[in-house]
């Protein structure tokens, strides 16, 4: 049985390379079906190039789409094809272009193989191809006709190698495109955080900076008050004393009020985090 593997660096004929190898496959091998049929006089003939070629035709484009994971069970899958065209080219050796279905495999191993195996195969399928020809038709004659589609083949196999290559150029370039941006909207994250931790220590600072000034400036005025009112005392040598204590004494508590007023101030400015210190 084929298993199922992802192939994340590959396109699928569902994407623009992978749907312009399969179209390029399905007119390639109609186009082979339509000539194998215009040359057949025989229906027996007929209807067995009909069934070996939809067959062949049916594992192609199963492993084009499903793209199985390499296995033993695929490689059967592959030689059972070459078998069928073998076969075929039996039926009628004069029917030589039936070796353009080696070329299509050539596209198909190049999709679904990597390295030393799609090597091997496309080898073997080009080989094949020639050998075919030569053994049916003959060596000078067989060979010449076995150039074309063996070149054919190898370019195929060449296309779907620059195909998979640029998909997975483009599926990096995408992944850094993707790296890059995360690491934009980090950066402007921490920006953002610097921004707000300096704003935060900016309103500390000043909070620091306006309670020593307004608690050095309110201590200095009870001070004077207090002194005012110790020296009025002594002029006046107690009379008109308590008029005049009583309005110090409403400065101070103003002066306090102002004081208290201003820390409330003070707290709000600073930070949530400085405030719970104090």
């Amino acid at each position: 049985m084929i298993e199922d593997r992802p192939a994340p660096a590959q396109r699928h004929p569902g994407e623009p390379l992978g749907r312009v190898g399969l179209v390029i496959v399905t007119v390639s091998w109609a186009a082979v079906l339509a000539r194998a049929l215009d040359l057949s006089s025989d229906p027996r003939l007929r209807l067995a190039y009909l069934v070996g070629m939809a067959v062949f035709l049916v594992l192609l484009v199963v492993v084009l789409v499903r793209r199985p994971r390499v296995s033993p069970a695929l490689h059967v899958v592959l030689a059972a094809q070459v078998g069928i065209t073998l076969v075929l080219l039996s039926l009628d050796p004069d029917h030589d272009f039936l070796t353009s279905l080696l070329v299509l495999e050539c596209y198909e191993v190049a999709v679904v193989l990597r390295d030393s195996a799609r090597l091997v195969w496309v080898v073997l399928l080009t080989a094949t191809i020639g050998c075919s020809l030569v053994i049916e038709i003959g060596p000078l004659h067989g060979l010449a006709l076995a150039l074309i589609p063996m070149a054919a083949g190898v370019v195929l196999a060449m296309f779907a190698v620059v195909g998979q290559e640029l998909e997975l150029a483009r599926a990096t370039s995408a992944r850094m495109v993707t790296d890059l941006e995360a690491a934009r909207e980090r950066l402007q994250d921490y920006a953002g955080q610097i921004d707000e931790l300096a704003a935060i220590e900016q309103r500390g600072r000043l909070a620091g900076e306006l309670q020593a000034s307004v608690s050095t400036t309110l201590g200095e005025a009870l001070t004077a008050s207090a002194a005012a009112r110790a020296r009025l005392a002594d002029a006046t040598g107690g009379a008109g004393a308590g008029d005049a204590a009583e309005h110090l004494e409403r400065l101070e508590a103003l002066t306090q009020q102002a004081l208290a007023q201003m820390r409330r101030i003070i707290a709000e400015l600073r930070p949530p985090a400085a405030t719970a210190s104090e």
